[in-house]
């Protein structure tokens, strides 16, 4: 039977309730004896629940207007917990009510509802009590305290996606619901947690200034794609489930929180919609003080970083976070822009042991994965040097394991010292752009060993499984996976410095420069940049005319031509050192000569290879080189295999005679 509020608490009366440790809630009445007798209430003012020791579940419901309190009836050293099981639909007084909802729509993405100011809390949990929202059982009736429309805020535009009671939790909330539980904005020092096994699903929205631990076991919308979710004062994320990050089109979210992780299966699922952007400012990382399904809500943290660096194993105390205790997925899984870092630091958001794109990689478990989904756009944004040793892909862990290719794109941001190295073979198809002052690099020049830490009763020990090169390479048209739309734009700088893995690159365009120093050799091809090459270690072969784009080439390492071509052009000037060897082929029985067309001058020096197939004819010249503008030096050495040679040059052209 539902009841008045001045009926439902025998006559009523204000309570003086400063003592519980909480704001005071002026004029409030005490609705404790109504909520115990599970009977439903009528607010027309402020009211104060009082929870006995232990826990109280609610199976009414409150209605009307007016503002509820929680607190613990006898302090913070007898905490009580609230549960509720039904939706309470209670508003704030319309006199009190200042948030407005606003609806824009863009072309092709959808629309975004905005907040503007903030209503203040309906609900009040003070310290010592708890708000669980739910049983997890079939008992629970969609359990809320819940607002989609108020005086200024028609249901129509509301549509069910905006909470407009809002929560301010010194105390703790708990969501253990069977059903959807969309929470206000949240306020104050105490947690957000998601109790083990609930799979109901909840979801925050707009500015949440609470300063306490979001807590997730299974899954959490954090906003969705009309509405975006805020956290900016919040210690950090335990995330032990799927969090699903939201961000409307055409708004920028950021993220700094630190995202911990305790036991295999989470991840982190990235919707950016149309233009949105996600900026994520933290690390997402292994925990070793918040052991799975117990979570430290007071500070969650990583005592031992070189943990993110390894397989990691329980034994002992914590075996409850299993054998793979610091795997973490990403999955971007729509088209805007997942962005790490905001250009202010180095801290990496993904630091990994070596983790190939296939989910069961030859040389021992990864712990992580990125999928690359529907064209998204995974960004980087540092200010110095960080290193990627994970392969992007589709199929790589999690729910897609079936070793697709990543459909999107890459940006190196231009930011002074973004400097990212992919120590590992990408596989996404899409295209990779480096911004104006930033540097990609393929490969990192060095080992990277996997290891598999144990932890057995707090004691660590490290066992070497592989030691992988560090190698990088992108997907191209000419890769087994690659798609004829694979691209590089380079406006900064593109350094391969792979030392085992030979790769090649093709559709390079943009202003910037390549630059090669690693000993694996890379083959250029159909390309359009401008910024020059530069070879100081290694092998460059060019698969065709249109290897170096039109900049100028300096050879100080090995210079050639790829298997079946005989010509490039050189779009400015060409200049080898004495450390520089060009390598030329000469097919006698076809008539092909191995040439370099050089748009500027070209500067010789260091050695000259020919290798020629077939049978030479004596006095037969060959021209290898035409410089419009003009031949200086000389090589230092010339070695012909087939045939004896006498160099020659003229003003525009080198060339050999054979003996």
């Amino acid at each position: 039977m539902a009841t008045g509020f001045l009926a439902a608490c025998g006559g009523g009366g204000s309570t003086d309730d400063s003592s519980q440790g909480g704001a005071q809630t002026p004029d409030a009445i005490d609705i404790t004896a109504s909520i115990l007798a599970n009977q439903d209430v009528t607010l027309s003012g402020n009211a104060v629940v009082s929870l006995p020791e232990g826990v109280s579940t609610y199976t009414g419901v409150i209605s009307g207007e007016g503002t509820l309190r929680i607190r613990p009836a006898g302090g913070t050293g007898k905490p009580g917990v609230l549960v509720v099981t039904r939706t309470s639909t209670f508003t704030l007084p319309a006199a009190r009510q200042v948030e407005t909802v606003s609806k824009t729509t863009y072309a092709g993405m959808g629309y975004v509802l905005d907040i503007t100011g903030s209503n203040p809390p309906a609900v009040t949990i003070d310290p010592g009590a708890t708000l669980r929202f739910g049983t997890n059982s079939s008992a629970d009736q969609t359990p809320n305290f819940l607002a989609t429309s108020d005086s200024r805020n028609p249901a129509s535009l509301v549509n069910g996606e905006i909470n407009l009671n809002n929560i301010l939790n010194n105390g703790a909330i708990e969501i253990n619901s069977a059903n959807f539980v969309l929470l206000g904005q949240v306020s104050g020092s105490g947690s957000v947690k998601q109790l083990a096994g609930v799979w109901g699903g909840n979801s925050m929205r707009g500015l949440n200034t609470m300063t306490g631990v979001l807590s997730l076991t299974t899954g959490h919308d954090f906003g969705s794609n009309h509405v975006m979710a805020t956290i900016p004062g919040a210690k950090a994320v335990l995330n032990e489930g799927s969090w699903l990050v939201w961000c409307p089109p055409a708004r920028v979210l950021t993220v700094s929180q630190n995202v911990y992780e305790a036991a295999y299966g989470n991840d982190i699922n990235f919707h950016p919609i149309g233009t949105g952007r996600i900026v994520m400012t933290g690390v997402y990382s292994h925990t070793d003080n918040s052991p799975h399904d117990t979570p430290n809500l007071v500070d969650p943290g990583l005592s031992d970083s070189s943990l993110n660096l390894a397989k990691v194993i329980y034994r002992g105390t914590n075996s409850v976070n299993g054998n793979d205790a610091s795997y973490r997925g990403v999955n971007i899984e729509a088209g805007g822009v997942v962005q790490w870092g905001d250009g202010t630091n180095a801290r990496f958001f993904m630091p990994s042991a070596p983790s190939p794109a296939p989910f069961a990689p030859a040389l021992g478990k990864k712990n992580a994965y990125i999928n690359l989904h529907r064209g998204g756009t995974l960004a980087f944004n540092y200010n110095g040097p960080v290193r990627l040793d994970i392969g992007i892909t589709g199929g790589g862990g999690g729910p897609y394991r079936d070793g697709s290719a990543g459909a999107g794109n890459v940006t190196i941001m231009g930011t002074a010292g973004n400097d990212v190295t992919f120590a590992q073979p990408q596989n996404y198809n899409g295209t990779t752009t480096i911004e104006s002052g930033a540097v990609l690099r393929l490969g990192s020049g060095s080992d990277i060993p996997l290891n598999y830490a144990t932890i057995n009763n707090g004691v660590k020990s490290t066992a070497l499984i592989a030691t992988y090169d560090g190698d990088g390479s992108l997907l191209t048209a000419e890769s087994g996976n690659g798609a004829t739309t694979d691209a590089i734009v380079n406006n900064g700088r593109l350094i391969v410095q792979n030392r085992a893995t030979a790769i090649t690159l093709s559709r390079i365009s943009g202003s910037g420069s390549f630059t090669h120093a690693g000993a694996a050799a890379t083959t250029l091809l159909n390309n359009s940049y401008t910024g020059g090459t530069t070879i100081s270690a290694g092998q460059v072969l060019a698969g065709n005319a249109t290897a170096f784009g039109l900049g100028d080439v300096a050879n100080n390492a090995g210079l050639g031509l790829a298997s079946g071509n005989f010509a490039t052009a050189i779009g400015g000037k060409f200049q080898q050192s004495s450390g520089g060897t060009l390598s030329l082929p000469i097919n006698v029985t076809t008539g092909s000569t191995g040439h370099l067309s050089v748009a500027g001058g070209a500067t010789l020096a260091g050695k000259l290879v020919l290798d020629f197939s077939g049978t030479p004819v004596a006095g037969q010249k060959y021209v290898l080189i035409e410089a419009a503008g003009g031949v200086s030096g000389s090589f230092d050495s010339i070695v012909a295999h087939g045939a004896a040679v006498t160099p020659g040059r003229d003003a525009t052209s080198f060339y050999v005679v054979v003996q």
